[in-house]
Formats: structure tokens, sequence, C-alpha cells
């Protein structure tokens, strides 16, 4: 088995490669801007190797679940990817992203639910989705991050319940491994992209929504994404209280500050969103109210949004961080 692991990370690696050599040729570069928290030119898209870890899953195992999943999630990689290249039509974007949705919430047979469930995992898959989309603003987040995520994942289906082949999150972690080794560093040799971004994303969203289906302790298992969650989802009410664009790109989520106005580097900042969001899964196996768990982790993480928040805002009076 473990030299069966060892061949689908070698080949990943292999892919990796080869994409960095075709990006440099056909020069996917993420340029900087105002708003970049990098100054030098870096691949973008290299958040595309988890995608290629779902495909040889499917191809190797020959498993049957999942595959209206893998269908969506090849619709996003594609215009995911189309869109690193070069920037795609909104209308065009969100046409492809609402089919593979859709194609999601069938595998999940979210639709046959009882209503309640159906909204729950609805809720799970626009949270998580957004969550991702805004986590490529440091080096690190995302690859980090993630394997914390992935790692409590593969536990809870191997000792507590299976939901999913154990295979399927092991070759996205070999994946994560090898996105982590190029970008969890200084001057990253690459960026995951909105193709990484979205492509974990969805990943993310399958695995936990078909836990929260199959588990008795159901919704609160979101509490293995609340760290990042409570950032990004704070972030996004106090700019809707600002009335700033949502969906204009900032700088203003709470990792970004410490990184860039704070000057910790962003490799140590990624590790401590990790290290926290590790310490809280550890704590909610040996918790019994699960649901008050959560909400208290939630009340104490937005309540050290605020503070750091108005910390940054007082030291650079005047000045309106966006």
């Amino acid at each position: 088995m473990f030299l069966y692991y060892f061949f689908v990370f070698i080949s990943l690696i292999i892919i990796e490669l080869l994409y960095f050599w075709i990006a440099k040729k056909t020069k996917i570069y993420d340029l900087p801007n105002e708003r970049s928290s990098h100054q030098k030119l870096t691949i973008r898209g290299g958040g595309l190797i988890f995608y290629f870890a779902v495909l040889i899953f499917f191809l190797v195992s020959r498993e049957t679940q999942g595959l209206w999943m893998f269908a969506g999630l090849t619709l996003m990689f594609i215009i995911s990817f189309r869109d690193d290249i070069k920037p795609v039509d909104t209308k065009i974007r969100l046409a492809f992203q609402s089919v593979g949705f859709v194609l999601l919430l069938y595998e999940l047979n979210a639709f046959n639910l009882e209503g309640w469930k159906t909204m729950v995992i609805i809720f799970v898959l626009i949270c998580v989705l957004n969550v991702y989309n805004f986590m490529d603003g440091i080096n690190g987040m995302i690859g980090i991050y993630s394997l914390v995520t992935l790692c409590t994942l593969l536990f809870v289906n191997e000792k507590i319940v299976q939901f999913v082949n154990s295979d399927l999150i092991v070759y996205v972690i070999l994946a994560d491994i090898v996105f982590i080794f190029f970008n969890c560093r200084r001057n990253a040799v690459c960026f995951a992209g909105d193709v990484g971004s979205i492509c974990m994303g969805c990943i993310i969203i399958y695995l936990i929504a078909r836990l929260i289906i199959m588990s008795p302790s159901q919704f609160s298992y979101m509490v293995l994404l609340v760290v990042y969650g409570a950032d990004g989802g704070f972030t996004v009410v106090r700019r809707l209280f600002l009335r700033h664009n949502i969906f204009h790109p900032h700088r203003s989520q709470i990792f970004q500050l410490l990184s860039n106005e704070g000057k910790i580097p962003q490799v140590a900042v990624s590790g401590i969103y990790a290290a926290m969001q590790l310490l809280i899964n550890i704590g909610y196996f040996y918790v019994s109210y699960k649901y008050l768990y959560m909400i208290v982790i939630a009340v104490i993480l937005s309540i050290a949004h605020l503070i750091i928040y108005n910390y940054f805002c007082n030291k650079f009076p005047g000045q309106i961080i966006k």
C-alpha cells in the first residue's frame, strides 16, 4: 500500500512540474498589484494539482460513488483554469459554476432530503466555497489549513463514521503536500489560483457535506472550518456594513492584515491559523456538547476578530483598510 501511494505521489509531482514548465512557456503568471501580498511574478494555477488527484482516484479505483461530484468539479476546473489564463465573462463563469453546483447537490442527494437538511447542505456549500475563494491571499494558507481539515476528515472516516472511500482523501492530501512544498515558502513558486481555491473548496464541500448527511453530529462538523470561516464570514459582514463591494478584491481579512500591516511572515500567519484549527478539531472530539462547543468557539473567534481589526484601525488612524 505504501508503494502504491508513493507512486501516486510521484505522479502528482510530475504533473505539477510539467504544469510549471507549460506555465512558464505560456506566461501564466500572477502579476503584482496594489492589493497583492507579493512583489514578484509568480506562477498562477498551481492548485490544479488538486483536481488531478481526484482524477487519478477515479481512474484507478473505478469508484462509482462521487461521479456526479467529479463531473461538477470538472466543469468548475475548466472554467476556473480558463479564468486564471485569461478573464472569463462573469455570466459564462457563473453558468459553469451553477451547473457544477447542481451536479454536486445531485451527488449528495440533497434534493431528496428533508427540507431543513437540504437547506443545511446548500448553506454549507455556499459558505465553504466562498471561504476558499478568498483563501489564496497569502503563502501557505490554502495548503496548510486544508491539510489540517483533510487529515481530520480522514481520521473521522477511519475511526468514527465512513462516509467516503479513504483513498479519495489520501490522494487529495498527497496533492496538497506537493502544493505546500512549492507554495509554503517566503517566495512561493506558485499560487493556487482560482482553479486551486475553487477545486479544493469543492472537494472539502463534498467531504464535509457527506459527513454531515451520514453523521449523527451533523452540522456541528462545520467546526472543522471555523477559524477561517469566522474570519471570512465576519469580513463579509463588516464590508457589507461599511457598504463596500464584497466581490471587489481587498486585503481586509485578519490574516491579510497580520501579514501586510502587521509584517508577520505569511507562512507564520498560515501556520497560526492551521494550528488554531488543529487544536479546535482535537477539542471537538473530547467534548460532549458539540453544538455548544461550535457556538462558543465561533463567538470567541468573532470577538478576537473585532479586537484585532480595531487594533489595526487605531494603529493606522484615518486610513480605511479596504
